[in-house]
C-alpha cells in the first residue's frame, strides 16, 4: 500500500524564504524612510528662516541698517507656529548684514546639525539690502 502524501501548504523552508525577503526590503525601506522624513523637517528650517529674511529685508528698508533686528520682530505672526523642530539664533546683525542659524532641537536629527542663512553686502547709500545664502553643516 503506497502512502499519498497530501501536499497542501507550505513547507518550512518556502516560509523561511519569505521571511528573510521580506526583512532583506524592510532593511532597505526603512532608513529610506527616515531620510525622507529628516528631509521633510529640514523644510522647517528653510521656511522659518525664509520668513526672518523676509522680515529683515523690511526692516532694512526701513532702518537703512539691520542693526537693532531680532528674529522676534522679523518672524511672520503666522510663522512662530512653525518653529518646532530647530531653535533659532540671529546673530552678527549690523549695517551690512545678518546671519540666522537654526539649529536641530531633539533627538530626531543629528546632533547640532545646522541651517545657516548669512546676508550680506547691504548698502544703505544705495539702497541695497545685500544677498544671502544657505548652508547646512553637520547633516
Amino acid at each position: 500500500m503506497s502512502m499519498l502524501r497530501n501536499s497542501k501548504g507550505f513547507t518550512l523552508v518556502e516560509l523561511m524564504v519569505v521571511v528573510i525577503i521580506v526583512l532583506v526590503l524592510a532593511g532597505i525601506a526603512v532608513p529610506v524612510y527616515m531620510h525622507y522624513i529628516q528631509e521633510g523637517k529640514k523644510s522647517e528650517a528653510y521656511a522659518v528662516i525664509d520668513s526672518i529674511v523676509s522680515g529683515a529685508l523690511v526692516y532694512f528698508q526701513k532702518n537703512d541698517t539691520y542693526t537693532g533686528g531680532t528674529a522676534a520682530n522679523w518672524l511672520a505672526a503666522d510663522d512662530t507656529g512653525n518653529a518646532q523642530y530647530f531653535t533659532y539664533v540671529l546673530s552678527g546683525q549690523g549695517d551690512t548684514g545678518f546671519v540666522a542659524t537654526a539649529t536641530v532641537s531633539g533627538s530626531w536629527g543629528p546632533s547640532g546639525a545646522t541651517v545657516v542663512w548669512t546676508q550680506s553686502g547691504a548698502s544703505s547709500a544705495a539702497g541695497d539690502a545685500g544677498t544671502g545664502a544657505f548652508s547646512e553643516s553637520g547633516w
